[in-house]
């Protein structure tokens, strides 16, 4: 992993919390914040941390842990982790991460440095999963397949989005899990948003509604989208649904083959969903999943990358009529050496309640 890590430069200065803690298996508890950093070099790996961690850290194998303070900024322990034995000049760090602020600071303390700006090395390694990921990931998504169920109940005339989302949290939460994401729970002409923030519209005696959540276990997330429909649905909503799984279906055949292309597979999708003159979904047709909830690789027609055994994606097409309605289906699956394991197992049959 060092090797491929720091090809072309000396030292990798990672920044991204999500990047540290696949690295070194920390995890701060406000992750939104920079409570952490790490120094990768040929032979030896830094995480600089404030007293607060002082515990948490000890726990950590192969990582020499630097305590950062006010009085010790992080730039100055990094200037002294730095000076240590062996050529150190070429300084990778994560340009989408890093901070002006803060490449301005190593600067001033280290002139001696040459910052060289990379991108995507360590989620390029991340795009594998290892088996203990996998499974992580595997139980998330039977903890999703669970709550599937369970909702499916609560759905009745009367009840709003809101409620759904909460009982999807709950649910979730009563599992020793986390949710994955906020829960997307919209009803009738809501569901024509793709990225819908739920409101607390109620549910009316004949309705469609989409549903896209997921569970995170050990960090590990997973992600799945179902349609349904209460009372008799219109014969529109039912012909888009049945466009959207055969375009799914399409899809995840070729995914089965050797060598899938991911421009390849969205292609196909979106060719199912205009020959039936709907218009095509405004997204991509899936993306990575692990510890967060979407990372690389892209299912998108403007990229021609070659998925490869062990990545875990979503394939997620959709219909979308402004202000009328949407379906959308998306699935969680393993890319293996001998085809394809769909890991989200909820029925996609045509539901009405």
């Amino acid at each position: 992993m060092v090797q491929k890590l720091l090809n072309s430069i000396n030292s990798l200065l990672i920044t991204n919390p999500t990047n540290i803690r696949y690295v070194t298996g920390f995890e701060g508890s406000a992750p939104e914040e920079r409570e952490a950093y790490v120094l990768l070099t040929k032979k030896q790996t830094f995480l600089f941390t404030n007293s607060l961690y002082r515990e948490k850290t000890k726990t950590l194998k192969g990582v020499t842990v630097v305590e950062i303070s006010r009085e010790e900024p992080f730039a100055r322990k990094l200037a002294e982790a730095l000076t240590g034995p062996g050529p150190v000049n070429r300084l990778g760090f994560e340009e989408n991460n890093l901070t002006v602020a803060e490449y301005h600071k190593i600067m001033e303390v280290h002139k001696n440095v040459m910052l060289v700006p990379t991108q995507g090395r360590v989620e390029e390694l991340r795009m594998i999963k290892r088996e203990d990921e996998i499974e992580n990931i595997r139980k998330a998504a039977k903890i999703t397949d669970e709550c599937f169920e369970f909702i499916l109940k609560k759905i009745k005339p009367g009840i709003n989005e809101s409620e759904i989302a909460w009982e999807i949290e709950a649910f979730i939460r009563a599992r020793s899990a986390q949710l994955a994401f906020s829960p997307i729970v919209a009803f009738g002409k809501n569901t024509s948003q793709p990225h819908y923030k739920t409101s607390d519209v109620g549910l009316r005696t004949s309705d469609i509604i989409l549903v896209d959540f997921g569970a995170r276990v050990n960090g590990y997330c997973s992600d799945m989208t179902r349609t349904v429909f209460v009372g008799k649905p219109e014969d529109e909503w039912k012909r888009a649904y049945e466009t959207v799984l055969t375009a799914q279906q399409k899809a995840l055949g070729y995914l089965t083959g050797p060598g899938p292309v991911t421009s390849r597979a969205d292609k196909i999708a979106r060719k199912v969903i205009q020959n039936t003159g709907f218009p095509t979904y405004p997204h991509s047709l899936g993306h990575g999943v692990g510890l967060d909830i979407h990372e690389a690789p892209r299912l998108t027609v403007k990229k021609d990358q070659i998925l490869k055994p062990n990545m875990v994606i979503t394939v997620e097409p959709g219909i979308y009529i402004e202000g009328q309605y949407g379906v959308r289906l998306e699935d969680l699956i393993l890319l293996k050496e001998d085809g394809i394991e769909i890991v989200s197992k909820s029925n996609k049959e045509m539901i009405i309640l």
